[in-house]
This record gives C-alpha cells, sequence and structure tokens, in this order.
C-alpha cells in the first residue's frame, strides 16, 4: 500500500463499524471510572474485550495481542475528549492487571513511542487539513500513518501491514477530531 492513497480507502470503521461503537463505549466507561464510577472498570473491561472481538471477526486477523494494544489506544485516544478539563487527562490510573492501566505492557506507545509521536503528528496535520492552513498537511498526515504502522507492524506482525495502515488512520482521525473539539469556541461566547 502507497502511504499517499490511505485516504482514499475505505476506513477501519467501513469494515468494523460496531467495533468503532465498543471503542466509543469503553472510552466512555473509562471516564465513569476516573469520575468515581465503582463498577465502571469491569464494564470498560467486557466492551474492550468486545472491541477486539469484533474487529478481529469483521477483519479476519486475530493477533490478540496486536489488536490489544491497538485498541486500548484507540479508547484512550477518544477519552481524552471526554478529559479536557482535568489536569492530567488518566487520572486516575486503573490498577494492574487492567489492560488499561498505563504500565500495561502492551500500551501501543511503549511498543513503540516513535510511532505515537508519528500518529500524534497525523493528527494535527489531519486538524490542519480540515483549516485548510497548508496544502503539505495531507502528504504529512498520510507519511505519518504509513510510517507509524511501519513501526507498528515491525513490532507487532501478527496484523498485515495494510490492516495497521488503517489502524493508524482510525487513531490520527481520532486525534485530529480532538484537536477540533479543543479548539471549538465554548458556547456563548465570541470566537
Amino acid at each position: 500500500m502507497e502511504a499517499g492513497d490511505i485516504l482514499m480507502r475505505r476506513s477501519l470503521t467501513d469494515h468494523a463499524p460496531a467495533a468503532q461503537v465498543h471503542v466509543i463505549e469503553t472510552a466512555k466507561a473509562m471516564e465513569d471510572f476516573r469520575l468515581g464510577h465503582g463498577t465502571a472498570l469491569e464494564r470498560a473491561e467486557v466492551l474492550l474485550d468486545r472491541a477486539i472481538a469484533t474487529f478481529q471477526e469483521r477483519t479476519g486477523e486475530h493477533d490478540e495481542a496486536a489488536w490489544q494494544a491497538a485498541a486500548v489506544y484507540m479508547v484512550e485516544l477518544w477519552a481524552t475528549r471526554y478529559s479536557a478539563a482535568r489536569p492530567t487527562a488518566f487520572d486516575p490510573a486503573p490498577p494492574p492487571p487492567s489492560r488499561l492501566t498505563p504500565a500495561h505492557p502492551l500500551r501501543l506507545e511503549t511498543v513503540s513511542r516513535e510511532a505515537h509521536g508519528l500518529l500524534l503528528g497525523a493528527g494535527r496535520s489531519l486538524e490542519r487539513r480540515s483549516r485548510g492552513l497548508d496544502s503539505m498537511d495531507v502528504v504529512r498526515a498520510q507519511h505519518g500513518m504509513h510510517e507509524a504502522a511501519r513501526l507498528l507492524h515491525d513490532q507487532l506482525d501478527g496484523l498485515s501491514m495494510p490492516l495497521w495502515v488503517l489502524i493508524c488512520r482510525f487513531c490520527a482521525e481520532i486525534q485530529a477530531e480532538n484537536l477540533r473539539i479543543l479548539k471549538a469556541p465554548v458556547p456563548g461566547t465570541t470566537a
């Protein structure tokens, strides 16, 4: 897959729309946990399992470790939109052995810090592209997604490179939307 055609292909959401719903619901459950609701962590873990199983079923690729790293990353990216007002987005953190704890070894940002940085950068470029600031933003975004996918495939090769590209696109799009939300004027104020 060429880096330049990433945004022209079907998205991960097209392949597994129900999995996206599970990612969003897991993120909401994590926010409930962070707000002190006792059973929310257990609900988040169940929903995470559903997201992983749905991604596996709909894509036909079943590597548990790779899907766990990818799905947790998607959940945490989505969850940042709920915690923008807090000084530390991910506090309190779930205790081990939760897969949603920052200390878990299968965190995408632990597997490849460089890929994590590339995905955040790709999200920034997509957000800038939506505002029409620089015609090169789409090129930067697609390059970042492709390079992040390559790095992740090198570390977790149980998923195909084309699937990693779709996962990275999905994550970059979540980050771009998070940035758009953060930059949007607060209702009742002037822009």
